[in-house]
């Protein structure tokens, strides 16, 4: 349990650097709503499926993976900051940060499927299902710039 804890606070940091660069308000609040969130939501998953002693490895897969990927992201959002780039470099950044996304949300697709031991497009599903809902109430908290 402690290097969940090592995770979540990696990831707070990660997430509060992306959300700075993003130009979020309220940073820490977000970030600790995600995790407030997110913790649950993997426990329960896994204890919907009886496999609660999954729940570290998932949880550090979930949480390693954003934190060793928060460095990209960071890049493509300072890419896309308005005044930093030509109309053609913005339709670039903006298909690769699309494409970004959807790497990132087959990775977590893959973790859960190894977690659940279900099928990877059965982990996409769940991955994207969290995601929307997470930014859902993100935005019903903060407002409409989650």
């Amino acid at each position: 349990a402690a290097s969940v804890a090592v995770f979540a606070l990696a990831y707070a940091l990660a997430d509060a650097l992306v959300g700075r660069i993003a130009g979020f308000e309220s940073v820490l609040p977000r970030t600790a709503l995600d995790l407030a969130l997110t913790l649950p939501f993997f426990w329960l998953l896994l204890a919907l499926t009886r496999r609660t002693h999954r729940l570290a490895q998932t949880l550090n897969a979930a949480l390693g993976v954003y934190v060793l990927l928060a460095p990209m992201i960071a890049l493509l959002l300072l890419l896309r900051l308005p005044g930093r780039s030509g109309e053609a470099l913005g339709v670039f950044v903006n298909a690769g940060y699309t494409l970004f996304v959807i790497w990132y949300l087959l990775i977590v697709g893959h973790i859960l499927r190894a977690a659940l031991d279900t099928g990877l497009v059965t982990g996409f599903a769940i991955a994207v299902t969290w995601t929307i809902v997470t930014i859902a109430v993100s935005r019903s908290v903060f407002g409409a710039a989650a």
